[in-house]
């Protein structure tokens, strides 16, 4: 995949940002008559399909997280949802945990199916990584999954705290919703698959080489994930 591909969804303010990276120096005005002079636009994104199925008869978590998105350090607050990625003949569905503090996704899983094997593995792989301690923060929405006995056993045997954003509002966990938008207007629509491994290797690539490690991101003042986490400990603005 190509950088220039990665970059089509880039506006004026962060891709002045890049451009400075390589050492190339101006406004933010300039760029932006430039796109316009090009004759360029920015991608926007499609609307999705809602997967959330908040029709069971699990318990619930309280809203823990209650739209705060300022953090002190990593492994505090995780971010998780599940959203789906359209294949050539129907769809997979990716579930990811984002680390709230530097908008580094930890772990993700990708199935045919919303099974809760789908959110446990996308946790596990996260635990695995992270090794945070017990009073981490895990917020999701109220869907089947992650209501379900096997992933409520799994944060209570790590001493982690479960939170629920309320009924219908993704407002409560915005900047996972952020990261799927930029997935799928910076990737996924544009690289149709035909199978599960295909979307699978592609997410890969897009995760670990390009947003981890590479995609500036405008609530970390234009740093990349891994970038932030090596370069500050200092909080995060209220953004996304």
């Amino acid at each position: 995949m190509r950088l220039c591909k990665k970059l089509r969804n880039y506006g004026a303010p962060r891709l002045r940002h890049e451009l400075g990276k390589r050492g190339i120096h101006c406004s933010k005005n300039t760029v932006a008559k430039v796109i316009r002079y090009a004759g360029l636009n920015v991608i926007a994104p499609k609307r999705f399909r809602v997967t959330t199925d908040s029709n069971h008869s699990f318990p619930l978590a309280p809203n823990r997280l209650n739209q705060c998105f300022t953090t002190e350090k990593i492994n505090s607050v995780w971010l998780t949802d599940i959203t789906y990625m359209p294949l050539r003949d129907g769809f997979a569905y990716l579930c990811c945990v984002e680390d709230l503090h530097s908008r580094r996704i930890v772990g993700w899983s990708i199935a045919q199916n919303m099974e809760s094997s789908l959110v446990l593995k996308a946790l596990n792989q996260a635990i695995a990584l992270r090794s945070p301690g017990k009073g981490l923060i895990v917020h999701s929405d109220r869907g089947a999954q992650f209501a379900s006995q096997a992933y409520r056993s799994r944060l209570h045997d790590c001493g982690f705290l479960q939170s629920m954003s309320r009924k219908g509002n993704c407002y409560d966990n915005a900047p996972m919703e952020s990261f799927f938008r930029s997935l799928k207007v910076e990737y996924a629509q544009y690289e149709p698959c035909s199978t599960v491994e295909q979307v699978t290797r592609l997410t890969a690539e897009y995760i670990d080489r390009f947003y981890n490690p590479e995609r500036l991101h405008s609530a970390l003042n234009y740093v990349s994930p891994i970038e932030y986490e090596k370069s500050q400990t200092k909080p995060l603005e209220n953004c996304v």
